[in-house]
């Protein structure tokens, strides 16, 4: 029949869409996300009047460690872009990230995505823009 992107499972949740959570980017400590929809009524334009909060989570698992708790911030909760860069991350950790939308009215009861799946970010050390040039190490 009209059966067309397995994706469709679960009944509707009400008004509340589903944010989709894509990772962007990986970086030396940092990982780029970029999400969209997740909200009922679509504000199209820009303007502020009825820009959609997003609150973004993360979690880290060290190696051969459980998964810790979700956790955010207070700018965390208070997106507005489409996209966001987590710093200051564990290059050893494995990390999950998942996103929501504000309800219209203001409340925070809307679904999250699905998580991403658990990545790793880039190992620190690896200036991505020139800094001072590093001095070789003398043996002592």
């Amino acid at each position: 029949g009209e059966e067309r992107g397995g994706e469709e499972r679960g009944g509707e949740g009400g008004e509340a869409a589903l944010a989709t959570l894509v990772v962007a980017g990986v970086g030396a400590g940092s990982v780029t996300l970029d999400w969209s929809g997740g909200v009922g009524e679509a504000t199209s334009g820009g303007g502020t009047g009825g820009g959609t909060l997003y609150e973004l989570q993360w979690r880290a698992a060290k190696p051969g460690r459980a998964w810790g708790e979700w956790a955010t911030s207070e700018s965390a909760r208070a997106m507005v872009a489409h996209s966001a860069t987590k710093r200051n991350l564990d290059p050893a950790a494995l990390h999950q990230f998942r996103v929501r939308a504000r309800a219209s009215d203001g409340s925070w009861h809307t679904p999250f995505s699905s998580p991403t799946s658990p990545l790793r970010c880039l190992p620190l050390g690896q200036p991505q823009k020139p800094q001072k040039p590093q001095q070789p190490q003398q043996p002592q």
